[in-house]
């Protein structure tokens, strides 16, 4: 079974619901199933299509690191539609564009064809912030989308005018055999800004205020867990295989993410509103990962967007949901939320403390082992930004808690549906059971990028 069906079907099933509408939401579902049972069974490798052979034809590379990421898209997708399907089921059609586009970003070996999908993926994103009732700040998310997508056209421009390929695989054999390293420095600053407009990186993600913090069940997991994993995995990808960050320029995208990462905890810290809270701490998440990928820490660094995630699903349903119900995500209003939602309370604080890298939870294993090997590699400068931003992360997710268990001055009445709590119990459970039992996190090393290194040692 081929690995194009994780395109193909999304796509058609997306042009079927608009036609029957009454099935769309039944459809998702289903579509998103096949897909999880294709990536279990589909051969891993280069898939050509078309019947011409790479680097001229389309291809597709489908590995481990894409199958890791893959499952989670997936997966997430099918978690909130589900949960949504009453409120946004006019919404599945858009959801069906955004997992096929998505999973064609996570897929594709063509820098052209990469630039296609981000456009449709951006498209779709931009359609589901229409759920927000901000079509300014929908506005605003589609200038800077749209500007961050030109932009990274211009640099897969400028390297194909320089190397006459656009195939990825034949593109990085090309760039390691060149001694001009000075003329990359350009196409590759354009494509990262580009791919960090979307990944939620500082100071490329103004957008990310207007539509987070006025965020709803759907659109808020969507574009905080689903896109923001997709989109590192993505720059993840092309961190590790593509571009070569080297001398002045590794030090610039150090410095910009290690700044990314303590400007992003310090305006959390002065947050006095939850959504705003979750946002600026997911774009230091997201510095953090891209500082993870730069130094070679890969393996860790995929680990944690899952993780986070994962975290970020429970985080955004909770807080979310009590906000249309309350009417403000302030903290003072949605004090005492969780002393009539003791379950709901319980894992939306494993998932905190998840975030926050406490012990007995994955979030501590995962930094634990980033960390280590950051110092391993002397880069003990980078270490301490880490933990002054978590000790910083600390302050202000643990006064977020207080506030959320404690009883204010008024009752705070908030129903949660019991799939919202099963999805709860579940997420928990995932990062509770991976941080007492992490066996399930040694299987695999920083070489996880296996197929396509194999392909460029190959040639």
């Amino acid at each position: 079974m081929s690995i194009i069906l994780l395109i193909a079907v999304p796509l058609l099933a997306a042009f079927i619901s608009i036609i029957f509408k009454k099935i769309a939401t039944y459809l998702l579902v289903a579509v998103g199933i096949f897909n999880l049972v294709v990536l279990f069974i589909a051969p891993m490798g280069v898939i050509t299509i078309g019947g011409f052979t790479p680097p001229i034809g389309i291809s597709l590379l489908f590995d481990t690191y894409s199958q890791f990421s893959l499952v989670l898209i997936n997966a997430l997708i099918i978690i909130i539609a589900l949960l949504n399907c009453k409120s946004f089921n006019k919404y599945s059609g858009i959801l069906l564009l955004a997992m096929a586009s998505l999973n064609g970003l996570l897929l594709t070996n063509d820098l052209f064809n990469l630039f296609v999908f981000l456009e449709i993926a951006g498209i779709a994103a931009y359609l589901i912030t229409t759920s927000n009732k901000k079509p300014l700040k929908t506005f605003h998310y589609l200038i800077l989308g749209a500007v961050g997508s030109s932009l990274f056209l211009f640099g897969v421009v400028i390297l194909y005018s320089m190397f006459g390929t656009l195939n990825m695989v034949d593109m990085i054999i090309k760039i390691n055999n060149t001694n001009n390293y000075d003329q990359l420095i350009l196409p590759f600053t354009l494509m990262f800004i580009g791919l960090g407009v979307e990944a939620k990186l500082l100071p490329f993600n103004s957008w990310v205020k207007g539509v987070l913090g006025k965020s709803n069940t759907l659109s808020g997991p969507m574009i905080a867990s689903v896109y923001a994993a997709a989109m590192s995995f993505v720059l993840g990808r092309y961190i590790t295989n593509l571009f070569m960050f080297e001398g002045n320029l590794l030090l610039v995208v150090t410095v910009l993410l290690s700044l990314g990462i303590l400007i992003g905890e310090a305006m959390a810290f002065q947050s006095t509103k939850a959504r705003k809270i979750l946002l600026f701490s997911s774009v230091a998440q997201a510095s953090i990962i891209a500082l993870l990928f730069v130094n070679g820490v890969v393996i860790w660094a995929v680990y944690y967007i899952i993780a986070a995630a994962l975290s970020k699903l429970v985080l955004f349903l909770v807080i979310n949901k009590a906000t249309k119900e309350v009417g403000n995500d302030n903290l003072d209003n949605l004090q005492g939320l969780f002393s009539n939602n003791i379950l709901v309370g319980l894992t939306f604080t494993l998932a905190t403390l998840s975030v926050m890298g406490m012990p007995l939870l994955v979030g501590f294993v995962i930094k634990l082992n980033f960390l280590t090997q950051l110092a391993a590699a002397s880069q003990i400068w980078l270490v301490v930004i880490i933990l002054v931003a978590s000790v910083v992360e600390g302050i202000y997710f643990v006064r977020m808690l207080v506030k959320l268990w404690y009883k204010g001055k008024e009752q705070i009445n908030v129903k949660y549906h019991i799939s919202f709590k099963i999805v709860f119990v579940l997420v928990a459970a995932v990062l509770l059971v991976l941080g007492t039992y992490k066996a399930p996190l040694d299987n695999y090393d920083s070489t996880i990028d296996t197929v396509s290194q194999e392909v460029i040692n190959n040639g």
